[in-house]
């Protein structure tokens, strides 16, 4: 089922880990030795105490102080496994703890970390409470102006978990009464106050709080850091990560007070000397290959803080906006904008419900593109609406299915029952041809792509033919005997045709191969640069990977 492929292929799009090897022990709020530690002599010249008086009013303790001190505090969560928890020990254990152990021996000063929320941690280096935080710290442009990030460790989106019994696969689901949980401080709130400022918001300051708020049914869903999310779905029964990356992937690293050079400089020097030893593969393997499996192990792992450098050597080359249905055209075209993103490509999604306004929004220069419709489709809307819409290049089809409404099979349907289908002239007409193949209906003579109700020329059983807006039809499912189903509305509404549908269109038929889905351009943008990156991605084979892996054969890629 889908919801169960997410909860154990959603971590394929989580996040890169960096750098660092083992150390055993770590402490529970207590200074301890790292072993094999040399005690640094403090600096006693008239320059470092005025040094030290300046950073002292500035908040932060310098490399030097931090090593004369004999000890270094690291602000990390308590309440977040794998990442930071205290164990039943009384001992913090986790990831971003493993990473800070190393820190500790390699500087050759005892330990003390310090327990800190998400709002909490530009505070607490700011009033100098810790020297350095290591707890899932998004990097975001207005955090940076406040805190010196370090080298990542760590790439991240946003995800959304909801309850099994109402799975949130797209926020357009969350009704107006509905609440997300999130956490205050983190960039699940402060994506979802931009983006989506009509989406009510449940805030709570410490992650215990949220989880168990969401547990008791208070919100329907809860936005975190996609790491975490797929972490609490893994580890309770009865959740599932419907929305696995959300908003554009970021990454994690180690902060520090701002202007704290010193130990800036050597935060970044050691994670790129960890690098060597292949320090976060080994940490992964120690506190996170049970959550996340070990066949994600290199493709979470990145060693060195080499993301870091990836984006200023790209070259930015433009913006490419989209107009896609919800599933699974959004969906794909999410995980095609990583990889336009490497090439130096923003991809901007425009989601939309309808098959109109796609069509509108591009013939109007509005948008580059949509991803939503076949050609039959593009075909029929340009001779009605005088568009000038063109195949840019096709992608994938979805094999048409018919699915069980109130009756099982189509041999229990009884004389006057009802069967919902698509009302738009070229999906109707692909819903009467299936009827038509499985012996329910007869259509005239002739009559193929055009075909409406008025062509049904035998009816034995009297069946009353309701047309319905395509996105409608799914959600009558319970008041009819069945209903005729595209594969992206069977897909929204938890289906697929190979599992669920009574019958379907077969995937090597001309019918299905004639409905291919395509990316449509106005004429004389199909050989537009961008448009061309955008067609190259979607056709790759990383993507035709990704369609295979999520959709389980409701959607195919499609061969030239």
């Amino acid at each position: 089922m889908r919801k169960n492929w997410i909860k154990k292929a959603g971590a394929a799009v989580l996040g890169l880990i960096l750098t660092g090897s083992l150390l055993a022990g770590c402490g529970s709020g207590s200074a301890q030795s790292a072993q094999g530690a040399d005690e640094p002599q403090a600096q006693e010249t008239e320059t470092a105490e005025n040094e030290s008086a300046e950073n002292e009013s500035a908040g932060y303790r310098t490399l030097e102080e931090i090593q004369a001190s004999g000890k270094v505090t690291i602000g990390v969560f308590s309440d977040k496994s794998p990442f930071g928890y205290v164990d039943e020990n009384g001992e913090y254990q986790g990831y971003d703890v493993y990473f800070g152990n190393r820190i500790a021996q390699d500087l050759g000063v005892e330990l003390e970390y310090v327990s800190t929320e998400a709002a909490s941690r530009i505070e607490y280096l700011q009033t100098g409470k810790v020297d350095i935080i290591l707890a899932n710290f998004t990097v975001t442009p207005e955090r940076a102006e406040e805190v010196d990030f370090a080298l990542p460790y760590m790439n991240v989106a946003l995800g959304v978990v909801s309850h099994n019994d109402r799975v949130i696969t797209d926020l357009s689901q969350v009704g107006a009464d509905d609440q997300v949980i999130v956490i205050s401080g983190t960039t699940a709130e402060t994506y979802l106050t931009k983006n989506n400022p009509e989406i009510k918001l449940q805030k709570f300051d410490t992650y215990a709080a949220a989880k168990s708020a969401f547990e008791n049914g208070t919100g329907v869903a809860w936005a975190n850091d996609n790491t975490e999310v797929i972490a609490f779905a893994a580890e309770n029964e009865g959740y599932t990560v419907g929305i696995d990356s959300l908003g554009s992937a970021d990454t994690i690293a180690p902060a520090v007070t701002k202007g704290n050079e010193s130990l800036l400089n050597w935060l970044n020097e050691e994670i790129v000397e960890l690098g060597k030893e292949k320090f976060f593969h080994a940490d992964y393997e120690a506190t996170l290959v049970d959550t996340y499996g070990i066949e994600f192990e290199d493709t979470l792992v990145i060693e060195g803080g080499g993301q870091a450098a990836a984006p200023a050597q790209t070259e930015e080359k433009g913006t490419i906006r989209v107009a896609a249905s919800p599933i699974p055209h959004a969906e794909i075209l999410e995980e095609a904008g990583k990889i336009l993103a490497a090439e130096g490509w923003k991809l901007e999604v425009v989601v939309f419900e309808d098959y109109v306004q796609p069509n509108l929004v591009v013939e109007s220069g509005d948008l580059d593109a949509n991803y939503f419709q076949h050609i039959p489709y593009l075909e029929s809307f340009n001779e009605e609406n005088k568009t000038h819409l063109v195949n840019a290049g096709g992608i994938h089809y979805e094999p048409f299915g018919i699915y069980a409404g109130t009756r099982a099979s189509l041999e229990e349907l009884q004389e006057g029952d009802a069967i919902a289908i698509p009302n738009d002239t070229t999906n109707e007409a692909r819903a009467l041809l299936l009827l038509q193949d499985n012996g329910v209906i007869k259509l005239k003579e002739g009559a193929g792509l055009t075909a409406t109700v008025l062509d049904i020329e035998s009816n034995p059983l009297n069946l009353d033919i309701v047309e319905l807006e395509a996105a409608q039809v799914s959600r009558v499912r319970q008041e009819v005997a069945a209903v005729v189903l595209n594969g992206n509305y069977a897909l929204e509404a938890g289906l697929t045709a190979g599992r669920d549908a009574i019958t379907y269109e077969a995937s090597d038929s001309e019918a299905a191969k004639t409905y291919v889905n395509i990316v449509a351009v106005k004429e004389g943008n199909e050989n537009n640069e961008g448009i061309q990156a955008l067609v190259k991605v979607l056709k790759s084979d990383e993507i035709k990977k990704f369609i295979n892996d999520k959709y389980e054969g409701a959607v195919i890629p499609f061969e030239d």
